[in-house]
């Protein structure tokens, strides 16, 4: 199966962070939101952070950003600003949204949880956050070499926790229904293991994706995307113990980053300033 590119555009800065809501929102390394419909028209955008965004996320109809100007800020989809969180005790550089809270890991090892615009939890695993994921009660976080996987319940405690798990792995790292898709530790592998604590979040599979850095994943419906430093954007199906290839295209520059709304659709944003829309063929 072969992946094709159905619609591309050039912007005039370097694309850097990606999240998907009913449209597409790309993080510059201006400081600016931008965004697109699912054919890449444009829409509206506007200045969010003096510098380059760290992070972006989307859910319905609320965007979240972060830089190292300042704490998490919240968005309407349309750039109107509705909150600003307080500076964090460090730069905040992943964002997860989980049915109704919102997590956000900083450098520290801290990570925020909110809830309708509100500080709901605290927790700190040690080391920087490099990217979360969420599958309640766990909490999957990563930096370069180990992914921990925390029992968190936000509802009943503000700060306890119990680091149930410790494999290998690193950022980025994704979770699709029973299942976790992680970066291996060389960078060049992505994992897929268990979500279920019964089964110590056993490793199924692994598969080498890229003979250089991987530096971006999505998961949706039940396949995996990526793409990395080798300019290739490759799609995995994931079977109930094991990932299958189906389908890669090179699209001849480094993969800043990627999502995918559907398992037959994504997008990824190419250093230089293009965006390209990537299908199934």
């Amino acid at each position: 199966m072969s992946l094709s590119i159905k619609t591309e555009i050039k912007i005039d800065v370097e694309p850097c962070v990606v999240a998907w809501s009913n449209k597409l929102f790309v993080g510059a390394d201006n400081g600016t939101i931008l965004t697109f419909d699912d054919n890449l028209t444009p829409g509206t955008s506007w200045t969010a952070h003096e510098v380059q965004l760290f992070a972006l996320a989307a859910n319905e109809d609320k965007v979240y950003s972060s830089s190292n100007d300042g704490g998490l800020k919240v968005w309407t989809s349309d750039g109107a600003k509705t909150m600003e969180f307080p500076a964090s005790e460090g730069d905040i550089g992943s964002i997860c949204v989980n049915g109704k809270h919102v997590y956000a890991g900083d450098e520290l090892g801290n990570i925020y949880v909110f809830e309708e615009n509100a500080f709901k939890a605290k927790y700190n695993v040690l080391e920087e956050v490099k990217d979360i994921a969420i599958s309640p009660p766990y909490m999957f976080t990563a930096r370069d070499l180990y992914v921990t996987v925390t029992e968190i319940k936000p509802d009943e405690s503000k700060e306890r926790f119990i680091t149930q798990h410790v494999m290998e792995g690193r950022a980025p790292l994704r979770i699709d229904g029973s299942h976790l898709v992680v970066t291996g530790r060389g960078g060049n592998n992505i994992q897929l293991h268990n979500v279920s604590l019964d089964t110590k979040f056993k490793k199924l599979h692994e598969v080498k994706v890229s003979d250089m850095i991987l530096t971006s994943l999505s998961v949706s419906n039940g396949f995996a995307w990526t793409g990395g430093w080798d300019g290739c954007v490759r799609r995995w199906k994931i079977s109930e113990d094991k990932l299958e290839p189906a389908g890669d295209i090179n699209v001849g520059a480094c993969v800043n980053a990627l999502v995918a709304p559907t398992g037959d659709n994504a997008y990824a944003l190419l250093t230089g300033g293009r965006i390209l829309n990537i299908k199934v063929a």
